[in-house]
């Protein structure tokens, strides 16, 4: 859930799609209540992606599949696997993802994130290949997601992580709903402080839509 502000909505109606069809499936995934990136940080991704120009993308948290054909959309010459457990949102993901054309682009893992990370990690040909990942899954896992996705990453790679502010539950435990989420808050400042006591990558924090951080591997 990101945070709900007079600025976060101004920004949002500079939103620019795309292309049509993507701005439809948003449309589409936002009317059915189904969860995806906010316009915001698609735009902070869009411009990321043209900076790195990835070729080789993981995603951690498929949902809709919504985020990753976006990816497809914006890097043309880029393949993107991703990987999420919940059969309720990957069957969106497999509709959609067929419906532009792309099952030889976007490869879906089904299965536990930190369990495929690993097969990944035992696979030598997943090793030093990715140079883009994005996490947007379970938020007490993003540390381990993180250090398992660092092996799979090529130098210079960037991982980019969403909702790292948690509605504000991380830095204000006054807000509704942060003492239901504090292991959850509790969890995601933890990652935040083991990132910024690492001295061998570059981070930015932004707090744009629900926060987002994005990390350089510089070694």
């Amino acid at each position: 859930m990101a945070l709900k502000t007079d600025a976060g909505d101004f920004i949002e109606s500079y939103y620019k799609p795309l292309n049509s069809a993507l701005y439809n499936l948003r449309e589409a995934n936002e009317a059915a209540g189904i969860p995806i990136i906010l316009k915001e940080i698609e735009g902070m991704l869009s411009l990321l992606l043209d900076i790195c120009r990835p070729k080789r993308i993981l995603e951690i948290g498929t949902a809709c599949g919504y985020s990753s054909i976006f990816f497809a959309c914006k890097c043309p010459d880029a393949h993107i696997t991703t990987i999420d457990r919940a059969e309720k949102f990957l069957s969106h993901a497999f509709e959609s993802i067929d419906e532009f054309n792309l099952n030889d682009r976007i490869s879906v893992l089904q299965g536990d994130a930190s369990d495929v990370l690993r097969d990944l990690n035992d696979a030598e040909e997943s090793l030093n290949s990715y140079d883009f990942v994005f996490i947007d899954a379970g938020k007490t896992h993003y540390k381990e997601y993180f250090e398992l996705s660092e092996p799979l990453c090529t130098k210079g790679a960037l991982i980019v992580c969403d909702n790292i502010l948690m509605s504000g539950w991380i830095y204000d435990r006054s807000l509704p709903g942060a003492k239901r989420h504090r292991t959850n808050a509790k969890y995601m400042k933890e990652f935040l402080e083991f990132l910024n006591s690492r001295e061998d990558i570059t981070v930015s924090v932004s707090g744009g839509g629900d926060g987002l951080a994005a990390i350089k591997l510089n070694g």
